[in-house]
């Protein structure tokens, strides 16, 4: 039997829109979307380059970047260590991760190691990063990844041959290193699979001439 022909999905609004509510209500660092952008640097150099605040800059536009918001707070956020509720954020990301926000005490300092200073500064994660976010970054409450990727990939699509979370949570693994022994460990734990709350309807057939990805 022929397998089926990929085809181009994207998420449902209302699907997006049901896993920003389900991530408003984890009390997520703020930071950690600085983490993620170094796990997809990492990967994306193959742990050969130096990762630097353009990787982590490249994320904020890539992913958490809102047409149409101000300039003045162009970023968007479905979560936040203090409160709850989708929040725009300032542009200043190289503020936000610079050696001086990650100094001994803060969250993220427990997790990723700074060298340098200014332009010069890079990135690398300590032994035992991924158990140090858990505790830092999620106060000790894993992400259910499947309303991440929807947040994340909310502007892009995926040519699937069947419609399915599970497949675009595996295209999320592969992009930023959480496959192969030490990935599966970093996922496991941070993540838990929340595919039971999606059905093959959350993923609609895109128009054609409106293909992001």
């Amino acid at each position: 039997m022929a397998e089926p022909a990929e085809q181009f999905y994207v998420f449902s609004k209302d699907t997006v829109l049901r896993s920003i509510a389900t991530l408003e209500q984890q009390q997520i660092h703020e930071h950690f979307s600085g983490y993620l952008a170094i796990l997809r640097a990492l990967k994306i150099g193959k742990g050969l380059e130096p990762v630097k605040v353009t990787d982590i800059r490249e994320f904020h536009d890539r992913y958490l970047h809102v047409l149409g918001a101000p300039d003045r707070s162009p970023f968007v956020r479905p979560f936040k260590s203090r409160g709850k509720g989708l929040a725009l954020f300032n542009p200043n990301v190289s503020g936000s991760y610079s050696p001086a926000s990650i100094r001994a005490g803060r969250p993220l300092a427990e997790v990723v190691e700074v060298h340098g200073t200014n332009r010069d500064a890079s990135y690398t994660l300590k032994d035992g990063h991924a158990a140090a976010a858990f505790k830092n970054l999620l106060r000790n409450r894993k992400v259910p990844v499947g309303a991440l990727v929807a947040f994340l990939y909310r502007d892009y699509g995926f040519r699937l041959a069947q419609p399915s979370i599970e497949a675009v949570a595996d295209l999320f693994r592969e992009e930023f290193g959480l496959t192969g022994s030490e990935g599966n460990g970093t996922f496991s734990a941070l993540f838990f699979t929340d595919y039971g709350d999606f059905t093959k309807a959350d993923l609609i057939l895109a128009e054609e001439g409106n293909q992001n990805a």
